[in-house]
Parts: structure tokens; sequence; C-alpha cells
């Protein structure tokens, strides 16, 4: 899973664990809104600005943005423990798993598979973004937000 992935959920989020995951801006929104709405915290850890200048997350010390990710992640694991459950499929399949394809895989070499409903679409976003923080926050990271 070392390639970039551009996908409609603008940030970037550099990482070891997915490559380079963006998010655009109605993206952002969205999944904000859809966190609020889970009663979910604010789901990007570290984003101080917010306005993609740049922002550092340092995961996997112990320290505020730590503290939030673990928030995060916690509460996704109690309300929807099979998003949770799709985000640690990916941890543990990184080496053999493309985001890319995992999100777009009517889009893959060749494959004539339907398009992702938007629910299921949605699932594998947030499930992306779980193994994201819980990878960060297991192994350490950083998150760069641009």
């Amino acid at each position: 899973m070392r390639g970039t992935c551009q996908t409609s959920v603008g940030l970037d989020v550099d990482n070891g664990l997915l490559g380079n995951f963006h998010l655009s801006w109605t993206g952002t929104r969205w999944f904000s809104n859809w966190c609020k709405e889970q009663d979910l915290p604010y789901p990007f850890i570290g984003w101080v600005t917010g306005d993609n200048s740049g922002d550092q997350c340092e995961l996997g010390t112990d320290n505020e943005h730590t503290r939030l990710a673990k928030e995060w992640c916690e509460a996704l694991e109690e309300k929807h423990p099979e998003i949770a459950k799709l985000g640690t499929v990916l941890i543990t399949a990184q080496d053999t798993v493309d985001l890319w394809d995992y999100l777009y895989p009517h889009g893959t070499q060749g494959n004539v598979l339907p398009l992702l409903s938007e629910e299921e679409w949605n699932r594998r976003a947030v499930a992306s973004w779980y193994a994201i923080l819980k990878h960060g926050i297991e192994d350490g990271d950083t998150l760069a937000y641009r």
C-alpha cells in the first residue's frame, strides 16, 4: 500500500501505512459531519490551522495527538465495531492491499466490477482513516496535512 491514493473523501496524509491518502475539501466536510452525526470526536487529529498549510501530527509518543487519536479510534470501535474491524484488516494486509484498489475496485487493472455503493465506499474510507490512526498510535507515524 505504498502509493498515492486520491479519494473524494483537501488534505494529504503522508504515512508509512497507506501511502498518500488525499481527502478533498468536500470530503473533509463530509467526514467531519459523519463523525458528528455518529457522536464521534473530530477526526482530523493535529490539524491545527485547518487551512492545509502543512500541519504535522506526531503519533506513537505520549502526547496530545496520540491521546486524541486513541479517543477517536476507541469511539469508532465502540459505535461501529464492524468498520474498526475493516480497518484492522487493512493494517494486517498492508503489504498486500492497495488502498486505491480497496476504495475503487471497479477501476483496477482490467476489472469490470460495479461501483461500490455510497454506503460501502463511506465505510471503507472511514476504515482507512481508522487504520492510519491506529497504525500511528501503535507503531509511531507522522501525519502531514497539506
